[in-house]
């Protein structure tokens, strides 16, 4: 009876120390990619993204979810998955997104569901970029991010409860952009309005 508990004991050890490290490994790789990156208002950043010194659970994230990453001499990705205040993206709530251009040759804004694909939408538009967005007389530019149409400048986000994120990539950045990316100023993400409900 003795050695059946032992062998008890030890299949339940290894049961859960092989669910703690595939759970860790699960967090590590799609929850928290750039842990050690960048960090600039909501916006977060990996100069390693893309590169040969990313690290293993890195490989694993831009092979599940940002497939052909680039490097940052090219494409510099920035993710945001809270808004200004710290608060989590939900699709169910409206957001602005407001900010200037940055210094680069070209950059987009794109939403994506919590499962990291585009959402489907009755318009078909998944992201704005420097080429189809308006830019105001002062070289602002304004997005709605929201269940619900919002014009010219709306970015859905579908209307079911869950989370969403936000990547905004910068290609070929100026040499100022790349140098300053704590600092630079991206675009700022506020709640606007009730959530559906």
């Amino acid at each position: 009876m003795t050695m059946l508990k032992r062998i008890m004991t030890l299949v339940c050890v290894v049961v859960v120390a092989t669910v703690l490290a595939a759970a860790s490994a699960w967090w590590l790789t799609f929850k928290s990619p750039f842990r050690q990156g960048i960090a600039n208002g909501p916006w977060r950043t990996s100069l390693a993204t893309g590169s040969a010194s990313a690290d293993m659970y890195m490989r694993a994230n831009v092979a599940v979810t940002g497939l052909f990453a680039l490097s940052a001499a090219e494409a510099i990705y920035f993710v945001a998955t809270i808004d200004d205040d710290g608060q989590p993206l939900l699709a169910r709530c409206t957001y602005l997104i407001a900010g200037k251009p940055v210094g680069a040759r070209w950059w987009s804004i794109t939403a994506y569901g919590d499962d990291h694909f585009l959402i489907p939408n009755p318009i078909g538009r998944f992201s704005f970029n420097m080429g189809n967005l308006s830019i105001a007389s002062d070289g602002t530019f304004r997005i709605v991010a929201g269940p619900a149409d919002q014009g010219a400048n709306w970015l859905p986000t579908g209307s079911a409860d869950r989370g969403f994120n936000l990547l905004f990539r910068i290609y070929n950045a100026t040499p100022e952009t790349i140098a300053n990316l704590r600092t630079i100023t991206l675009p700022s993400i506020r709640r606007s309005g009730e959530c559906r409900r």
